[in-house]
């Protein structure tokens, strides 16, 4: 089973101008069952969305910010952000998945009456690297203008475009190459 798609989108960083809180519309007092809203910085034509291009696997996600903070500004104080919600030119990575299975059947009475069934599958056959996406905040918590944090070695623990590295946190990030072997008699 073969399956290649293109990054997940990744969605335009909020402003911290708090104008929809002003309107009564934030995420304090917002009854919508998704926590309530922001406004959107302002996209900034010609500057690029990427410090580095998230397919190439040339970069460390622990010491490097993948995302490109002053491709964006934020929005005026009392004015609505001019951006849209997603682009379709700001993806994540591709996440490629491939996955192989081998199958034979070995009769063994006679008449077919008996099969012993083996079988092998493989997961992740190229043992590809599926990083999660990088942090952009929402509802106002984080955007371009949080500063990133490190630990002494220099890895990001937090901050505007941080990849969280800890295994099953987000679901995301791949499994590492497995198989499995199986055999089945029918009789």
């Amino acid at each position: 089973m073969l399956r290649y798609q293109s990054g997940v989108l990744i969605p335009t960083p909020p402003s911290s101008n708090n104008f929809l809180t002003q309107l009564a519309r934030g995420p304090s007092n917002n009854p919508a069952i998704f926590g309530g809203g922001n406004t959107f910085e302002n996209r900034n034509s010609g500057t690029s969305l990427f410090n580095v291009d998230p397919n190439c696997h040339c970069f460390n996600p622990q010491t490097t910010l993948p995302l490109n903070p002053a491709a964006w500004t934020d929005a005026a104080p009392g004015t609505f952000g001019t951006s849209a919600a997603y682009y379709n030119n700001y993806r994540w990575q591709r996440q490629p998945q491939e996955s192989l299975s081998l199958q034979r059947n070995f009769p063994i009475a006679k008449e077919g009456r008996v099969v012993l069934s083996i079988r092998a599958e493989f997961y992740n056959v190229f043992n590809r690297v599926a990083l999660t996406p990088p942090s952009v905040g929402g509802f106002g918590t984080v955007n371009t203008k949080t500063a990133p944090s490190a630990l002494t070695t220099g890895a990001y623990t937090a901050g505007y475009g941080f990849i969280n590295m800890v295994p099953g946190a987000t679901g995301y990030v791949e499994q590492p190459r497995s198989g499995q072997l199986v055999a089945r008699i029918q009789f």
